[in-house]
């Protein structure tokens, strides 16, 4: 996973957020959060969650560390991909808040962009 966190920052520097306003040394942090939170609750490569769709255990794994990182209010939501035990996509959306001196992500949804969307609407942005 390690590797994969050089990978992101490169890639980090190599494009810019979807808000253009977003400092570079700040992208790199909330990144570094999302890479964090997920080396530590990936076990074997794989994140098993109850969605709540389907009402079932999924297992999905990490694909692609995108920097597309989206203001929400004080947060940001920090957006990748995953992918499924069938190898369709899925997309995860990781919110990210400062606690403290530290970005930390305190909700992930995967595979429910119209939870994020409907959420940042009520928010007005």
């Amino acid at each position: 996973m390690r590797h994969l966190v050089v990978a992101a920052v490169a890639l980090l520097f190599a494009t810019s957020a979807s808000a253009a306003d977003i400092p570079a040394d700040l992208q790199v942090k909330l990144q570094g959060a999302m890479l964090q939170h997920l080396d530590e609750i990936v076990v074997d490569g794989a994140y098993s969650y109850v969605d709540p769709k389907s009402q079932a255990v999924r297992t999905v794994y990490p694909a692609n560390i995108h920097p597309m990182i989206v203001p929400f209010g004080d947060d940001y939501f920090v957006c990748s991909e995953m992918i499924d035990e069938g190898g369709d996509n899925l997309t995860a959306d990781f919110l990210v808040r400062e606690i403290g001196d530290t970005y930390r992500v305190v909700q992930v949804l995967i595979d429910d962009r119209p939870a994020m969307m409907a959420a940042m609407s009520k928010l007005g942005q």
